[in-house]
């Protein structure tokens, strides 16, 4: 008798990123030197405060596994290079962890790039250019996959609400203040955390919405917060959370109820 063949299952692995970006006095004065019209949130003014990355992956069964919620920023490492070398070496020790933005390409990715010009840091393989590079895609952008050949661009707030996630989970979102005192910089490393856990849930939504097998929404979504809390038992934002995904629970139960 033959062996049963084993099936196998694929698995799709990202490591959700975020940056938050403060501007840069000295360099927008020095630029105002020769251009009047330069503008305090120009790509090139724009130094990488705080760091965070979240990894999680979705197999062809509709399971949703996480691994580590890491952040890093000026208060805790000392400067602007230090973050960005120690996102470049995480990134690095997982080469097969497709790096997952949301509007990335436009912002996130230029900063970082010209951060690592300043100091001569080599970019990891998943952020360098390679033209013409075959095999999986090494940065997925969610902002211009929601965005596809069409012109109109959504916030990624905007997609989460639409989604459903709660409002008082994306209020803060869209601005954030370099900070002060040492809470503050607390504070700011629970945002860039809860910013990439957020992605993570808008790209499982985004995959659902494709016709991936099997998976499902709330399940998916109720992983990724369990995942999360883990490791951030005392998150600001942990509370929130676990309503949000106490929600989803009554929401899928009922109906599987009624499927039933």
């Amino acid at each position: 008798m033959t062996a049963e063949r084993k099936k196998v299952v694929m698995t799709n692995s990202y490591i959700a990123i975020d940056c938050e970006f403060s501007w840069d006095e000295a360099l927008h004065q020095a630029h105002l030197s020769f251009d009047p019209t330069s503008k305090k949130h120009a790509t090139a003014v724009k130094r990488v405060m705080a760091a965070s990355a979240f990894e999680f992956s979705i197999d062809d069964e509709g399971r949703v596994s996480t691994g580590p919620v890491v952040s890093w920023n000026e208060f805790d490492w000392g400067g602007e290079k230090a973050v960005i070398e120690q996102l470049f070496d995480y990134l690095r020790a997982r080469p097969s962890g497709a790096v997952l933005s949301y509007g990335g390409l436009a912002v996130d990715i230029p900063v970082l790039l010209l951060a690592a010009m300043e100091y001569g840091i080599r970019l990891p393989d998943q952020l360098l250019d390679q033209p013409g590079r075959r095999g999986p895609r090494p940065h997925v952008d969610l902002g211009l996959q929601l965005k596809g050949g069409g012109r109109t661009w959504s916030h990624l707030s905007q997609v989460l609400l639409r989604i459903g996630v709660p409002v008082e989970l994306v209020r803060d979102k869209p601005s954030v203040l370099r900070p002060c005192q040492p809470k503050a910089w607390q504070n700011l490393a629970d945002h860039v955390e809860l910013d990439v856990l957020l992605l993570a849930i808008a790209k499982v939504a985004w995959r659902v919405s494709q016709g991936a097998p099997v998976l499902r929404l709330e399940p998916a979504i109720i992983a990724l917060i369990g995942g999360f809390l883990r490791q951030r038992r005392d998150h600001r934002a942990a509370s929130l959370l676990r309503k949000y995904a106490a929600d989803l629970e009554n929401r899928y139960g009922a109906q599987l109820a009624i499927a039933a």
